[in-house]
């Protein structure tokens, strides 16, 4: 009896977790409103300039590179690329300038 029970409650941990995620997922798939999400990409595709989702993944990347070029300074000892508001290399610990 003692058996069967353990092997009744190892079933039920194994397959417990599978039911529960595929329940959860045909949940989210039922609450998700088809019309609601087809306005907001209409209303995104109709403003002009790059804004929203209708940014161009080069264009903010190349932007994103640039600010953290601004923001780093390299050491005149070893060469290792610090924040520039740090005021000590943390590599070698030379005072940067």
């Amino acid at each position: 009896m003692e058996t069967e029970f353990r092997l009744l409650v190892a079933g039920f941990c194994i397959v417990a977790p599978s039911l529960l995620f595929v329940g959860f997922v045909r949940l989210l798939d039922a609450m998700r409103e088809d019309d609601l999400v087809e306005r907001v990409l209409d209303r995104v595709d109709e403003k002009d300039g790059p804004t929203g989702t209708a940014l161009d993944p080069t264009t903010f990347l190349r932007s994103a590179r640039e600010k953290s070029r601004r923001r780093t300074a390299v050491c005149r000892e070893c060469g290792a690329p610090n924040a520039t508001d740090g005021g000590r290399c943390g590599l070698c610990g030379a005072a940067l300038r």
